[in-house]
């Protein structure tokens, strides 16, 4: 980490700069390097299998990607699946208010959905392939 050097006098001032910058260990990271705060305690990782298995039942449910996200009240008028889209492919956590929504919705409780929370580095490109690809999702996929 790079900061500005200050002179010997004014070494509170660099303790007080250190403390207002984000240290890279403040991120839990994704995938592909993306990540969000650890101290975030309304985001919620789930295992890849189960996390792609219970997107594609919500789908399925609400017959397409783009409902799917306007159920859970992503309200984009383009495209209100891009949201569960980058949480399928664990780019970005659920919000828990969207995944309380999303057990709702599926009639499935919340407690058992939540204990397939997982750490944000087990969230892998080769978990989340394997995952769409059992699933039937591949489309899905990046190229």
């Amino acid at each position: 980490m790079i900061y500005f050097d200050t002179n010997t006098t004014n070494d509170e001032k660099l303790i007080t700069e250190k403390k207002n910058f984000l240290d890279v260990s403040d991120f839990a990271v994704g995938r592909f390097g993306k990540g969000e705060l650890k101290s975030d305690p309304n985001k919620v990782w789930l295992t890849s299998s189960y996390r792609v298995m219970l997107i594609k039942e919500g789908i399925e449910k609400a017959g397409s990607i783009n409902k799917l996200g306007r159920e859970l009240g992503y309200r984009s008028r383009v495209h209100p699946g891009w949201s569960i889209r980058q949480i399928l492919l664990g780019n970005q956590p659920f919000p828990m208010e969207r995944l309380r929504k999303l057990a709702e919705f599926l009639g499935t409780p919340y407690d058992d959905v939540i204990q397939h929370q997982t750490h944000p580095k087990s969230v892998t490109l080769n978990s989340t392939r394997d995952a769409l690809y059992k699933y039937g999702l591949g489309c899905y996929y990046p190229r």
